[in-house]
């Protein structure tokens, strides 16, 4: 990792946040032939967000304008090893969604888009469900989908190929460096200021993950992102579930659980949060395990190991902020991904790259995740 020491006073390109779309960006700014890209972490790559995920990736969990994206993302997914030299750890288990009557319509229609799009999807009556995952309770499941595609990934194995090959092309990555705001003249980016100084620099990006919103408002910017909590238990081995099942994911309330090693991790709660490093609200304990042995009683044989929380930086509409800002030269988001951004770095990193060297992404159209969507 670079030290500090290292920061030159300028660089081409400034990325302000070190999660997996920040990494994904500068490794393909690289690749696009661009070489001194600097990039600024406040705490560890990958401390944020991207570190604290579920990690699945499948069409049923992206949004209707993002699932081009995430074609992209799977092409990529399937080729990484042989592009990046580290494997992302990529598992096809498959997932199952289920819906009570207030969301059985929405995950109907969701089947009907996976269809159109021609990706295997399967509406499924309850009763077949514990073929797929068992030892679950039913009763007031309406209907449940299944995606064989799904994937689960590691996020981190994902980050350090990113890393590495972005420092290969060039590149700069900076740890415990916080960007404190902009240098803006004549309405553009001329520099940004951190706490070890000024860069001077005609474009910047703004990957800032959960500061997304805070970042964008140095720019004159009000983004609608709103970081909700989400809360994952990791419960020790269970007899009931000695092998891995498909990822089970409950529409309302929020609720999964899935196979982690030996063991397993359920996830619930999406609560609105301005803390900046979530902490596990164990009050919120007595809720999950209320909900958990209600959909699947024999969770109530089980011990819970550890437990750590995270943040989603959602928009009103569930998609990415990307592109140019209006009003301000050189300034770049590449924020609000809520919980897509880990199945949709490979995709996200390769447009918002794209768009900044060639002035458009040669295989998305994007101009529907500008922030002049909320104006």
């Amino acid at each position: 990792m670079e030290s500090k020491e290292q920061m030159k006073n300028n660089a081409e390109i400034v990325i302000i946040g070190g999660g997996i779309q920040g990494l994904s960006l500068a490794y393909h700014l690289t690749r696009a032939g661009v070489s001194d890209v600097c990039l600024l972490e406040m705490n560890s790559l990958g401390s944020g967000s991207s570190g604290r995920s579920a990690a699945i990736a499948g069409y049923a969990f992206a949004s209707e304008k993002c699932l081009p994206l995430l074609s992209l993302s799977f092409d990529a997914f399937r080729h990484f090893e042989e592009e990046l030299g580290i494997g992302p750890d990529y598992e096809p288990i498959g997932a199952v969604l289920l819906a009570q009557a207030g969301q059985a319509g929405w995950l109907r229609r969701r089947h009907a888009l996976l269809q159109d799009m021609e990706v295997e999807s399967h509406l499924l009556d309850p009763g077949t469900v514990p073929e797929l995952t068992p030892h679950l309770n039913l009763d007031d499941i309406e209907v449940a989908l299944y995606e064989p595609g799904a994937a689960c990934v590691d996020p981190h194995m994902i980050m350090m190929a990113y890393a590495r090959q972005a420092r290969r092309g060039g590149a700069r990555l900076f740890e415990d460096v916080r960007a404190t705001g902009l240098q803006i003249e004549g309405g553009r980016v001329v520099g940004v200021h951190t706490t070890e100084g000024t860069i001077a620099t005609p474009c910047m990006v703004n990957a800032a993950g959960f500061n997304g919103r805070q970042v964008a408002a140095w720019a004159g910017m009000d983004l609608p992102i709103t970081n909700v909590k989400r809360h994952i238990f990791c419960i020790g081995p269970l007899a009931a579930y000695p092998k891995v099942f498909p990822f089970t994911y409950e529409v309302e309330p929020t609720w999964y659980i899935r196979r982690e090693g030996p063991g397993l991790l359920i996830g619930m709660g999406t609560s609105p949060s301005d803390e900046e490093d979530p902490q596990v609200d164990w009050g919120f304990l007595d809720e999950v395990i209320e909900h958990s042995i209600h959909r699947a009683p024999v969770l109530e044989e089980a011990g819970i190991k550890t437990a750590w929380a995270g943040l989603r930086p959602i928009t009103p509409d569930e998609d990415p902020i990307l592109g140019p800002a209006d009003d301000v030269q050189g300034f770049w988001n590449d924020c609000g991904w809520g919980g897509q951004g880990i199945m949709l770095a490979p995709a996200g990193g390769r447009i918002v790259a794209e768009w900044i060297v060639a002035g458009a992404p040669r295989l998305a159209v994007v101009d529907d995740f500008l922030a002049r969507r909320f104006l």
